[in-house]
């Protein structure tokens, strides 16, 4: 089947349910039960805003209402909500082989949970609309987007994260939503803060940094974070009202060199990164197959760029 023929089988909910599902979800067949589990996580049942403080499980619950209702309307599956220690769970049961269920199945191509989901390739496709992009990409960020003060830049500038869990198999998601946010939607990306040693992070997870401002383009239908964002986006304005959000460059001046470490070699790494050393988070980025070249830059920033990095720099970039 084409892309433009797949295009007949995606609208805007079925673009929001995908981005909840390839952000925590899990697929399971049993018997004449099928079932979709997305998690919606939280790590603490308070969250603070700029003028209050917010209950986590109680807004997660509430949103999730909505939500609920969106996804019962689509897939007309048998739909709950159930409360857990740290998170909230949506799920979804079918008990007959659907063709919302089998358009799902084609989305993920047959694969069952987020430790190996990628991007569905119809959001890279011309034919999409953004609105459907954007509509993808609040759903992941419904799961696995947050919003919090801890998040700000050295400048004091609030960002969003969206969390990817650090598998071997889903190295590749990360670069395919900052390429779909970019590359697509013109939403910059500040930079990938990658779950791996040479970064200080061990194996933790990988989180994707955006700037609030930009971040408003897109936002969440969960109410805690969306008013937590829109007061971020308020204070930002009128405190750096000049700032600009640039788009990452796809490469950048290597500053200093990163310690060896004996966990470049790890079964927990992508096959594409096992047994390497990387000095920068864009390195990693390179390896995995992002499209971002000196090509993107101004010709006046590459040649600025080139006379302040060291040769010693530019033969270790990649």
């Amino acid at each position: 089947m084409s892309l433009i023929e797949v295009v007949d089988y995606i609208d805007a909910d079925v673009a929001y349910l995908l981005g909840l599902i390839t952000a925590r979800g899990k697929i399971s067949e049993s018997g004449s039960v099928k079932q979709i589990i997305i998690e919606f996580p939280y790590q603490s049942l308070k969250v603070d805003g700029v003028s209050g403080t917010f209950d986590t499980n109680t807004s997660i619950r509430l949103g999730l209402q909505q939500i609920q209702e969106r996804i019962l309307e689509l897939t007309g599956a048998d739909v709950s909500i159930a409360s857990g220690e740290n998170s909230v769970t949506l799920v979804l049961r079918f008990l007959r082989n659907t063709m919302v269920w089998r358009n799902i199945l084609m989305h993920t191509q047959e694969q069952t949970g987020y430790e190996y989901f990628r991007v569905p390739e119809i959001f890279f496709s011309s034919a999409v609309p953004n609105d459907w992009k954007r509509e993808y990409l609040r759903g992941f960020a419904d799961v696995a987007g947050n919003v919090r003060r801890a998040n700000r830049y050295i400048d004091d500038t609030n960002r969003v994260r969206l969390d990817v869990l650090n598998y071997p198999t889903n190295w590749n998601m990360p670069v395919q939503l900052c390429t779909l946010l970019e590359e697509h939607l013109t939403i910059p990306v500040q930079l990938i803060t990658w779950g791996h040693p040479n970064l200080g992070r061990d194996f933790r997870e990988h989180q994707i940094n955006i700037f609030a401002v930009p971040f408003e383009n897109i936002g969440f239908s969960l109410p805690h974070k969306q008013a937590i964002l829109e007061e971020f986006i308020k204070q930002d304005r009128g405190n750096y009202p000049q700032k600009t959000y640039k788009p990452c460059p796809g490469r950048r001046k290597l500053r200093k060199r990163k310690p060896k470490d004996k966990r470049e070699i790890s079964e927990k790494l992508d096959e594409r990164l096992n047994g390497k050393h990387f000095n920068a988070y864009w390195q990693i980025c390179k390896k995995l197959g992002c499209p971002r070249t000196s090509k993107i830059l101004q010709q006046k920033d590459w040649q600025r760029y080139m006379q302040n990095a060291s040769e010693e720099s530019v033969e270790n970039e990649i």
